[in-house]
């Protein structure tokens, strides 16, 4: 089991480097940044924040990026503290008003624990297969996103469905409005989580994002009410 978590996580590696050098003129590229802070009322915090690049322009483009986590949470009055920390690379395909996109990464975690938080797919370590499909199409006031993620490692599936309606039509900036349901499964769990969201966009492609809904537990383990906050961040073009 060792020698095969090395060779992906080399692996990985490897064609991050590749696919990046690939590409040597930073100018060819763009960054993105992402944060999510997620408080419920069973004392679970998530602390993310992720950075992916990719070069510009429509048409099928390769992707690099790493993402991890700070999760806490109590059970049995013991507190739980993990950290996650996941390279990866894939390839996405940028559409008028859309991009559809699939990777391929190692989750790096410090402890092996039952997943308790919806906000994130990337439970316990092992190799993980992810894919997105944002869609904020050409002037029309709907919106959607779709993603899902499997950690092979923990045999976790985690999805998330987003639908959004633009209240400000016509400015530069936007303000959006939707509701959204995640659901995760692995060993002995299971959970959805269904709630609205609030988007702010300003011209410079900066998004804030507040939600609030809740969190139902399978197992019998209950529900809880969740708030969160996410960022959206263009670093360079």
């Amino acid at each position: 089991m060792k020698r095969t978590t090395g060779r992906t996580a080399v692996a990985v590696v490897g064609l991050m480097f590749s696919t990046f050098s690939a590409r040597p003129m930073l100018a060819q590229w763009h960054a993105t940044g992402i944060g999510v802070a997620e408080y419920d009322t069973k004392q679970t915090l998530l602390l993310l924040a992720g950075l992916s690049g990719s070069p510009g322009g429509k048409g099928v483009v390769p992707t690099i990026g790493a993402q991890g986590y700070y999760l806490t949470f109590t059970s049995n009055a013991v507190r739980t503290n993990v950290v996650t920390i996941q390279p990866h690379v894939g390839l996405a395909d940028n559409y008028d008003g859309g991009s559809v996109g699939a990777s391929i990464g190692y989750s790096f975690a410090n402890k092996e624990v039952r997943a308790v938080s919806t906000a994130t797919g990337n439970q316990g370590s092992g190799t993980v297969l992810s894919g997105s499909w944002d869609h904020w199409g050409t002037g029309g006031p709907m919106g959607h996103q779709v993603l899902g993620s499997y950690n092979f490692g923990s045999k976790s599936l985690w999805t998330r469905g987003r639908i959004t309606r633009n209240m400000t039509p016509g400015g530069p900036s936007q303000r959006r409005v939707g509701v959204e349901l995640a659901y995760l499964e692995g060993k002995d769990y299971s959970a959805y989580q269904p709630g609205g969201v609030l988007e702010f966009h300003d011209p410079k492609g900066n998004i804030l994002g507040l939600g609030a809904g809740m969190k139902f537990f399978g197992k019998g383990a209950g529900s809880a009410v969740y708030f969160k906050a996410e960022g959206v961040v263009p670093l360079f073009r």
